[in-house]
């Protein structure tokens, strides 16, 4: 069983990260959490978190973890996980990583020294749907993923806007973008090469890029794309990406649905019928009209996806190797969302060799 003991014990903590280590039982227990608001301790401590503390060097110093989860603004990662670290500890960051390169450079340093292992939840990929879609990359039906494109609409409200996101001005790239650039190195099994970004801001009331037009190219040739709207006003899809491999193609979605659709395929005269109850998100193979269902998640995808990310951080400790999503590796998605940036105040197209280490 491992200790673990949370930093910031807001919404992401509550609503992803308590179900997710519940649902792993005796594998995590949780032995403490910290925050600054006493609302948020309240809350914790009514959610089973047995003891809560002001301060995360007081939660350290009682509570003697193994594993420290930071679910604090990014802003605060670098000083929580090198805490952490310091204390001896493996740690599970929330994502992005951090809000500079600097910063993410320093936690990668960091746990070499402390010979401890860091990982990032970038949980998207370890979606049932997105794990699904992988699979199918380079099956016969599918053949090589060639292209993909993602697409993200979103009405504001006052619930997005709070916290830490709504203080900033480099806005969608860096809190949503970084999951679209995470699950686009994951099915491709690469990092792109070349950054274009475009980012207008059409609305003088929006202070932040509420617009984001990226196109990404792989070095051998294969390219991805994607369009993330806050303008819009029109019907939401939190996230949905078509992959298009060389036999057939996969979209994926993220949102809950229920649909009952009739009509004709024009081309052939053949009459179809669609029935969708979806309740978190789905993964569907394509070819030509013919479709079949690969794979659906739950209501609470994310936190399905973190429990599943965390189980595999607790299995390669105790196999001694290296995690998946640790934060060298990570430090790539966390480039590219600066590279967009950098390409969208350039005009210009972007090597993502200029934000090395």
């Amino acid at each position: 069983m491992t200790r673990v003991a949370i930093i910031g014990l807001g919404a992401v903590t509550r609503n992803i990260h308590l179900p997710a280590y519940k649902s792993l039982g005796a594998r995590v227990t949780i032995v403490g959490g910290s925050d600054p608001d006493p609302a948020a301790r309240a809350r914790a401590a009514g959610l089973g978190v047995p003891q809560v503390f002001a301060t995360p060097a007081e939660m350290m110093e009682q509570c003697r973890p193994e594993l420290v989860a930071v679910c604090t603004p990014p802003a605060l990662h670098r000083e929580h996980v090198e805490l952490a670290l310091a204390a001896g500890c493996h740690v599970f960051c929330e994502k992005p990583l951090a809000d500079s390169l600097a910063d993410a450079d320093a936690i990668v340093s960091a746990a070499a020294r402390a010979g401890r292992q860091v990982v990032i939840n970038n949980q998207f990929p370890y979606m049932r749907t997105h794990l699904a879609a992988r699979e199918r990359i380079g099956a016969p039906d599918f053949g090589r993923l060639l292209y993909l494109h993602a697409w993200h609409t979103l009405r504001p409200t006052d619930l997005t806007e709070s916290g830490w996101r709504g203080g900033l001005t480099r806005r969608l790239g860096f809190e949503f973008g970084v999951h679209v650039f995470e699950l686009i190195r994951f099915f491709f099994g690469a990092t792109p090469t070349r950054v274009m970004a475009h980012m207008p801001r059409p609305d003088p009331a929006t202070p932040w890029d509420a617009i984001n037009l990226v196109g990404l190219d792989f070095a051998d040739g294969r390219a991805a794309s994607f369009l993330l709207d806050r303008v819009s006003k029109g019907t939401e899809h939190y996230l949905d990406m078509r992959l298009d491999g060389e036999h057939a193609a996969i979209h994926t979605s993220i949102g809950g649905q229920l649909r009952a659709t009739i009509g004709l395929h024009t081309r052939e005269r053949r009459p179809f019928a669609d029935f969708r109850f979806v309740p978190g998100g789905r993964a569907v193979l394509t070819q030509g009209n013919r479709t079949r269902v690969l794979a659906t998640d739950p209501q609470n995808p994310f936190a399905s996806a973190t429990a599943r990310h965390f189980a595999n951080f607790l299995d390669a400790l105790e196999r001694g190797a290296v995690p998946a999503g640790h934060a060298a590796d990570n430090r790539n998605t966390l480039a590219l969302v600066f590279a967009a940036y950098a390409a969208a105040e350039r005009g210009a197209a972007v090597s993502l060799a200029e934000f090395a280490p």
